[in-house]
């Protein structure tokens, strides 16, 4: 393993970057990687949803993989998400991703078709078991995946996968109340990772240690901010940052509907970044009248942007 450095703070869910035709876009990672260690994050959470991991074939994971991590060198921690719908593909990134050094392979719970709670942490405990010692951590996505991780889930996945550590949990789509219930009934030993990043400014003093928050990616710098203000106790610095952050996801908001997963590829070209597509599907192109009201109304919430 590279290190036992603290996994905490921003783990940016990095997106990756494409070429027109859909294939990867080796030089634009390279560029998103700079980006995020230029931010400050305090580490990566590659290759889940919103990097797109789920819509690449094995070798392109891996590919991705060796080019964040070639790129990262080591200066903060990599959680690796290695997660498939089926345990010997995700065996086979797992083993891969050992093999690159990174801090902690992330996993999804197996989706597509239903599964019981046995054969979720027999999933579990087979990608433990090939790589065994390794720090796993859980990516509990239920929008997608169907399948809710609840603290006594997770306390038996720690069993099922010992002696290898939990190192934590991505918890998605929850509301403020049942992510406490993470944070009180866990030990401390196992991170907490909420997918909002309003919900690391609720929560931090309680014990939840960071945020991997997608719609924020391509604002790392305000994401940075406001866990430095909270872990140095700067409530009053953290509540302005949380304040603009939500003026920002209010500008993004209106353009989610039609055009999805989109409005971040084209916020991310607005901020001089060389993204050529994101996501890996087609989405709704946007007007050159929707760009210019785009840019406008980030710079009114103070985000800073080049000159077109």
């Amino acid at each position: 393993m590279a290190s036992n450095k603290r996994i905490e703070g921003i783990l940016i869910p990095m997106p990756t970057a494409f070429r027109e035709d859909g294939s990867v876009d080796e030089s634009g990672v390279d560029a998103l990687a700079d980006f995020y260690i230029g931010a400050g994050v305090q580490g990566f959470f590659a290759l889940g949803t919103h990097g797109q991991g789920m819509v690449m074939e094995i070798d392109e994971r891996k590919k991705v993989a060796e080019r964040i991590v070639r790129r990262v060198a080591g200066r903060v921690p990599i959680v690796l998400h290695i997660g498939t719908a089926n345990t010997y593909s995700s065996i086979d990134l797992a083993r891969h991703a050992v093999s690159l050094g990174v801090d902690a392979i992330g996993v999804v719970p197996p989706y597509y078709y239903p599964h019981n709670d046995y054969e979720v942490y027999a999933h579990y405990k087979a990608i433990a078991q090939s790589v065994p010692g390794t720090p796993l951590f859980i990516y509990d996505n239920t929008e997608t995946t169907h399948v809710h991780i609840t603290p006594p889930k997770v306390l038996k996945i720690q069993e099922w996968i010992a002696p290898s550590p939990l190192a934590g949990i991505k918890v998605s789509f929850l509301p403020f109340d049942q992510l406490l219930g993470y944070a009180f009934k866990l030990p401390s030993t196992i991170g907490i990772f909420p997918g909002s990043i309003f919900s690391l400014y609720g929560a931090y003093s309680l014990g939840v240690r960071g945020a991997i928050h997608p719609p924020s990616t391509p604002f790392p710098e305000l994401c940075v901010r406001m866990f430095l203000a909270l872990k140095e106790g700067k409530t009053e610095e953290a509540r302005k940052v949380h304040d603009q952050l939500a003026a920002v996801m209010q500008v993004v908001g209106r353009y989610l509907p039609e055009h999805g997963r989109g409005v971040f590829g084209e916020i991310m070209r607005l901020r001089g970044l060389p993204v050529r597509r994101f996501p890996r599907w087609e989405c709704a192109p946007f007007t050159a009248q929707e760009r210019d009201e785009l840019r406008k109304g980030l710079l009114e919430t103070g985000i800073s942007l080049p000159l077109p």
